[in-house]
């Protein structure tokens, strides 16, 4: 039999990996054009700059959460068939994962998706080496238009006698945390949809667009730390009550933010970049990449639309109460981001996967 299944049509496996990988490339072109041309300005800042590059940084974390979400997934839908009580398991288990589009799924989500750490990482090694293209200089300045912004005095101050209570900090420090997880769940459903192509292809794009333009360029122009920091760079304790704060409220409740400040500042004694390592504030890339989810969350309504901004307006006031950010980085996110949205559609015009499979709207 085995002899049987090599010998017949052998040209057939050829032709559906060309397939495959024609459809995968039609439907992501505009991902991976917008991705080579970031990877060769990265290559040429690079060099110039002397700027040192780490391609793998988030392979390994990526793997792990890859692989747990896979696992997480086969899991519900193998317990769903079971309680159906299928008389065959495993045959019920492939219809299963057939009717939800599988194949389809994993043709045209996982090449982005194996290619998503090698972004994160160049993007990592590119912010570690901002201040070597840049010193971080714009502080006062970001500082003094916060404050005209805010009647005089700095944003913090007109949340304090809102947030400033342990259990409040503690809720917006677990949802600011919560951010990594909320993000890459909503890429990882995108990346792997198989329903409105122009959307897929416009969120990639986007979220792309989101760090490379405020993460990098617009970090670079403005280059600044932000409160937690403005002391050990500046010497300047405008936001030590902030800080002190903040120190005393860790004694009862786990303020987390704290201890990843502290890594963020030892690693930017080192040379190299770090996973989550390189500083910086203007403009907040948590709050762009809450308002880019938010922005797509927004067309399925209900719940996810709500809990889109919600989640936003949650990120903004941690990044602020939390000594992340001056309120001004947020601002500028929200305004930039639909913009970078809007270029995101006209780039992603025309993505090629022009098969009747793909027409189908779900969540992505």
């Amino acid at each position: 039999m085995i002899a049987k299944l090599f010998s017949r049509t052998p040209t057939m496996p050829m032709v559906g990996l060309a397939h495959a990988c024609s459809v995968s490339w039609r439907a992501n072109r505009p991902f991976f054009v917008t991705l080579a041309a970031y990877a060769v300005a990265v290559a040429f800042a690079a060099g110039y700059w002397q700027i040192p590059l780490d391609p793998q940084i988030y392979s390994e974390p990526f793997l792990l959460f890859g692989g747990g979400v896979a696992f997480i997934l086969f899991a519900i839908v193998a317990t769903r068939v079971m309680l159906e009580r299928p008389e065959r398991l495993f045959p019920g288990l492939v219809r299963r994962l057939l009717e939800n589009d599988l194949p389809n799924r994993l043709v045209i989500g996982l090449p982005v998706a194996l290619t998503l750490p090698v972004f994160f990482s160049l993007f990592t090694s590119m912010k570690g080496g901002l201040s070597r293209i840049v010193p971080f200089y714009a502080d006062s300045a970001i500082i003094a238009v916060d404050r005209m912004i805010h009647g005089g005095q700095d944003a913090w101050r007109i949340l304090h006698p809102l947030l400033g209570a342990g259990p409040l900090t503690f809720a917006l420090n677990f949802l600011y945390n919560l951010w990594f997880v909320v993000m890459l769940v909503v890429l990882f459903c995108v990346t792997f949809s198989t329903g409105n192509k122009r959307l897929r292809s416009q969120y990639l794009v986007a979220f792309v667009l989101t760090w490379v333009l405020l993460g990098n360029a617009v970090a670079t122009i403005f280059a600044s730390v932000g409160p937690a920091f403005i002391m050990p760079f500046y010497g300047d304790d405008t936001f030590s009550p902030l800080m002190d704060y903040l120190q005393g409220t860790n004694t009862v409740y786990p303020v987390w933010a704290l201890h990843a400040q502290g890594i963020l500042l030892a690693n930017a004694a080192l040379d190299g970049p770090r996973l989550g390592s390189g500083i910086s504030a203007f403009p907040s890339l948590h709050v762009a990449v809450a308002t880019l989810n938010a922005i797509y969350l927004w067309r399925f309504g209900g719940v996810l639309r709500w809990a889109g901004v919600i989640f936003l307006i949650a990120i903004q006031l941690g990044a602020v109460h939390l000594a992340w950010h001056y309120a001004i980085d947020g601002y500028a996110s929200m305004l930039a981001t639909p913009a970078i949205w809007i270029l995101a559609r006209r780039l992603s015009k025309d993505p090629g996967m022009a098969t009747a499979k793909y027409a189908r709207s779900d969540f992505g």
